[in-house]
């Protein structure tokens, strides 16, 4: 198999592409001018990784500080609450607090289907969670949730040595 991998560097994004890249985001990409303080925000908070900042966004929506109010039909958010909205450090801490909202039983389909490789079959996720009892998952799920803070830490640190390898 002959496949050839291109590596796109893709730097911290500046208030002036911020602001676009919010609006469109939002649908609102005909005026900039209403997204440009939440843009603004999220570009400090994020310092601009553009993953980070669509992560930020639906954080704030998630979190119900962002709202599409259908009487106006724009989208609204309260300034005061996206300011003081802390942003995670990594890749890990963001995945770990989006997965511990999940409901429990989605959590444990997850850790199911995780453990059958990167391509399953719905079928052989349903028949292992038949056999696997909610004690030994719920233990399970504590053990895991105990090795979050090195799963954070142990990627901030393989992040760091990317970074400065790049």
């Amino acid at each position: 198999m002959n496949v050839t991998i291109t590596k796109i560097r893709i730097g911290n994004l500046s208030v002036n592409y911020a602001i676009p890249l919010v609006a469109e985001a939002l649908g609102m990409d005909d005026d900039d001018s209403k997204v440009k303080s939440l843009a603004e925000t999220i570009q400090k908070k994020t310092e601009g990784n553009p993953f980070f900042m669509l992560i930020f966004l639906r954080s704030l929506y998630d979190e119900k500080l962002l709202k599409y109010n259908f009487g106006v039909m724009k989208w609204t958010w309260d300034e005061d609450a996206v300011n003081s909205k802390i942003v995670t450090e990594n890749v890990a801490s963001v995945l770990v607090n989006k997965m511990n909202r999940l409901q429990e039983e989605t959590q444990r389909m997850l850790m199911v289907a995780s453990c059958l490789g990167a391509t399953f079959r719905k079928s052989a996720v349903v028949e292992v969670m038949k056999n696997i009892s909610r004690v030994e998952m719920k233990g399970s799920m504590r053990s895991l949730s105990g090795t979050a803070a090195t799963i954070r830490s142990s990627s901030t640190s393989l992040l760091s040595s990317d970074m400065s390898n790049a």
